[in-house]
């Protein structure tokens, strides 16, 4: 059954080097899985809250096991402190249906 992901990230413009490094290597592991971006969106607003990050990435996967492949890999982990440079907001969200 197929997976929705949304990634709401915030990019850090004062190191796109980390954001190229770290696009680099999920963009084969996304592949690898079977993932697809579906689109992307630009938070032009929060309207009530803290305030969201600055995109939301929407990311199709087939099923749980290949977010799991994704998320939990060896490659995905050594990306930690890539991600922390290249993004000043981060988050995940799974939806399954």
């Amino acid at each position: 059954m197929p997976v929705t992901v949304f990634a709401l990230t915030t990019v850090n413009p004062d190191d796109l080097e980390a954001l190229t490094m770290y696009l680099g290597t999920t963009k084969p592991l996304l592949e690898e899985a079977g993932a697809e971006i579906i689109q992307g969106y630009e938070i032009s607003e929060t309207l009530i809250g803290q305030a969201l990050p600055e995109m939301v990435t929407v990311v199709r996967y087939p099923d749980r096991d290949a977010v799991d492949k994704v998320f939990q890999s060896a490659e995905y982990h050594a990306l930690r402190k890539i991600r922390e440079r290249a993004f000043l907001n981060y988050q995940i969200g799974i939806v399954e249906t």
